[in-house]
């Protein structure tokens, strides 16, 4: 009798391991089970909305197309007072209103100011406008599905500037032409760092200095685009993130375009850029410490 007793509750204990594992082992289905679902519906939702967002922005260069360009930005100032201009470069998808208030709001916000994944593309916060300062920089998103400034990238290749040299940006005031004079790549230093940090030249009333500027992004050019700027043209800088480096950033200059009758620049404008840097090689120029002004930027982009 004893035997059989103990037989039992031998029986009763392997049931009730056996019962416990497979709770267990429920649990941990249904929990990886609601994990799974919970994580495709944010990754559906999070395209949802990057289409939604596509969608808006190309209804906004629709209605910029769709009539006579000033009135159409004016229309669009009228929607919101935080729009400056409209940026758009052939042979990118880059086409979008730029904006502009005294911090970060469209690093994460819409043209129509709800919280958006893409942003809008957006002047940096020191600049000034109305009347532009001497450098105007305007952040965008680098996108995985390649909207807002991922196409700058483009500009990687040579070949592609040689097709695309040009940048339109338009304000409410002036149809504005931009000739690209330098593409690089940089990064986000830390404020103690002693190096050059092309994000801190926004305005100078010092030929010197504007001319340190430029040779600084000569030197770190992908290549030479034959073009160049002196002391008195306005500069327009686009950025946007980069992973050759932790805080990578993509940069391209460019300086307004001055036109002739017709609105053609000659060939006797591009002989006189390349005499103006005569010798602008990485090897001939010194990167110069930060100087131009007061701080660097947190969360450029």
């Amino acid at each position: 009798m004893y035997r059989v007793k103990m037989g039992r509750a031998k029986l009763w204990r392997k049931k009730l391991r056996s019962f416990g594992s497979h709770k267990i082992s429920l649990i941990l289905i249904v929990f990886f089970s609601f994990a799974f679902i919970f994580s495709a519906t944010m990754i559906v939702l999070h395209y949802v909305q990057l289409a939604q967002e596509d969608k808006a922005l190309r209804e906004l260069s629709v209605s910029v197309q769709s009539v006579e360009k000033s009135s159409a930005l004016q229309e669009l100032y009228e929607r919101n007072r935080d729009m400056v201009g409209w940026i758009r470069i052939d042979g990118t998808r880059i086409d979008y209103p730029v904006m502009h208030t005294g911090d970060d709001f469209y690093l994460s916000h819409s043209f129509d100011k709800k919280t958006s994944k893409s942003g809008v593309p957006y002047v940096d916060k020191r600049c000034t406008v109305y009347p532009f300062g001497t450098n105007t920089i305007i952040y965008g998103h680098n996108m995985r599905n390649g909207r807002m400034f991922a196409d700058l990238l483009k500009y990687e290749d040579k070949e592609f500037f040689t097709e695309h040299p040009f940048i339109q940006f338009d304000t409410l005031h002036e149809q504005q032409k931009y000739e690209i004079i330098a593409v690089f790549k940089s990064k986000i230093y830390r404020n103690s760092d002693k190096v050059f940090k092309h994000y801190n030249f926004l305005s100078v009333d010092n030929p010197a200095v504007f001319d340190e500027y430029i040779a600084n992004i000569k030197a770190l050019a992908l290549y030479d685009t034959g073009v160049t700027a002196s002391y008195g043209d306005e500069l327009l800088t686009l950025v946007t993130c980069s992973y050759h480096t932790e805080n990578g950033q993509f940069v391209v200059v460019a300086k307004k375009h001055n036109t002739r009758s017709g609105g053609q620049r000659d060939q006797g404008d591009r002989l006189t850029d390349r005499a103006r840097s005569p010798g602008l090689s990485p090897r001939a120029i010194t990167i110069i410490p930060n100087g131009y002004l007061r701080r660097s930027t947190d969360n450029l982009y």
